[in-house]
């Protein structure tokens, strides 16, 4: 038999792929033991096997990170109403004072409890790497859901633009 490549050499080895005969000098070129044109489909199918988990990795994180607009305008909607609360709650509870909000309060208290839901979903998803038993008394859930409260609004502004 003779080299595929070289006619008018005697094949010491084949291609481990396809059968063809190869000289010591093409036999050499590669390990396993292929032809060139085996040997560039290998790494063909090498690269796209990496491209696509490599795409499949990335997808993944964005899935992960990336909300659907209806979850994102779910979660605005709860701000809003969240937020009106606060607001109302906070303007009635004035009136027996003699203290004056101005605009910029009304507009960054709104702003903070609108972004208290963003604040609470992220926070919900990092607690679900943090097991919490189920079992507690009562004053721990009612701590817990203050303090977990207090973070969300401070969680809340970069969720909501990380959101965006």
């Amino acid at each position: 038999m003779k080299c595929f490549n070289h006619t008018e050499r005697e094949a010491v080895a084949t291609c481990q792929k396809c059968g063809k005969g190869l000289c010591k000098e093409c036999a050499e070129k590669y390990t396993p033991c292929m032809c060139d044109t085996c040997a560039e489909q290998t790494r063909k199918n090498q690269q796209q096997q990496a491209q696509n988990k490599e795409e499949q990795r990335k997808q993944k994180y964005k899935d992960a990170l990336v909300d659907t607009r209806g979850e994102f305008i779910k979660t605005a909607v709860i701000g809003i109403v969240v937020a009106s609360i606060w607001i109302w709650y906070s303007y009635h509870n004035q009136q027996g004072l003699h203290e004056d909000y101005g605009l910029g309060d009304w507009f960054g208290m709104f702003f903070v409890a609108f972004c208290i839901p963003f604040g609470w979903k992220v926070l919900t998803y990092l607690q679900s790497f943090i097991p919490i038993s189920i079992f507690g008394t009562w004053w721990f859930w009612i701590i817990y859901t203050a303090v977990k409260a207090c973070l969300s609004a401070l969680v809340g502004i970069p969720a909501f633009f990380i959101s965006l």
